[in-house]
């Protein structure tokens, strides 16, 4: 077999090869096709797309505190490949999310929901880690395969671009992950939010919110459940995670900040949200 023959051969045995590698909670360094640098120019197309379904809040005040919030976070992370970018959007549902390279959406809707800047900063750490164990590209060459990913990181599909944005990352649904990524991110969130000067208690009180929340409002929380299974299960190892961390006494934080923040976007009004893939 001539070698240009035996190429997409070798790609399809190793996204198999991929697919079939477990996820360790504690490891990042796992098989990935899709090099730093590609990754960082994929997760730039999306996010033009991205910001043309979702509409990024202009208030300097809003943007500039969820980027401190977040820059902070990365002091935790173990690792920081790519140049984060942190923005709000106008959407009123209970969820943040990250792509690949880096841009990290936090919905208006989960500041709303939130009570402190820990359990705020509890979500974000949850998707800082998912680009920072590089769960996005992992997952999408998994379920597409190495050669279309390399198409839309070569830019020769901006129309299937455009759609996967949508699918995947925009207002018709999240990016869905394997449980034992969405495990890894909780871990590795818990383990950042540490670092960085958080109470990780965070986590789980905003978990636990959610959950006892989750029947009295679905359709708030219905595209955070969709796309991160909150379970008995899931709470208990955030629990037993932060158990394993060294005891630290967490002085009472500072809300000012965090209390003018949450009053400035309780007066913005978000378009009603369209309801989750798989959902109704």
């Amino acid at each position: 077999m001539k070698p240009h023959r035996l190429l997409p051969v070798v790609l399809l045995l190793l996204t198999q090869l991929m697919a079939g590698c477990a996820v360790t909670k504690t490891d990042i360094q796992g098989f990935n096709l899709i090099s730093i640098a590609e990754e960082k120019e994929l997760g730039d197309k999306f996010a033009v797309e991205i910001e043309k379904q979702n509409p990024v809040v202009n208030d300097p005040e809003l943007q500039g505190y969820v980027e401190r919030v977040g820059k902070r976070l990365l002091t935790g992370a173990r690792s920081v490949d790519f140049p984060y970018t942190f923005k709000v959007v106008l959407d009123d549902s209970v969820n943040a999310f990250a792509i690949p390279g880096g841009h990290t959406y936090v919905n208006t809707g989960l500041i709303k929901m939130a009570e402190t800047e820990a359990e705020l900063a509890a979500v974000m750490a949850h998707e800082i880690n998912h680009v920072v164990a590089r769960h996005g590209t992992r997952q999408m060459t998994q379920e597409y395969g190495y050669s279309l990913v390399l198409q839309l990181v070569l830019g020769q599909n901006p129309g299937l671009l455009a759609q996967l944005a949508s699918q995947m990352f925009g207002k018709a649904g999240m990016m869905s992950y394997s449980r034992s990524m969405e495990t890894q991110a909780d871990y590795l969130g818990v383990e950042t939010m540490y670092k960085a000067g958080y109470n990780p208690e965070g986590m789980l009180a905003f978990f636990t919110k959610l959950d006892s929340k989750s029947a009295s409002n679905p359709s708030q929380l219905a595209r955070f459940f969709s796309t991160h299974p909150l379970t008995a299960e899931r709470i208990q190892e955030v629990q037993s995670d932060i158990g394993q961390l060294p005891p630290k006494s967490w002085p009472a934080a500072d809300q000012t900040e965090f209390k003018r923040i949450k009053a400035k976007v309780s007066k913005l009004v978000a378009p009603p949200a369209k309801p989750a893939a798989g959902t109704k």
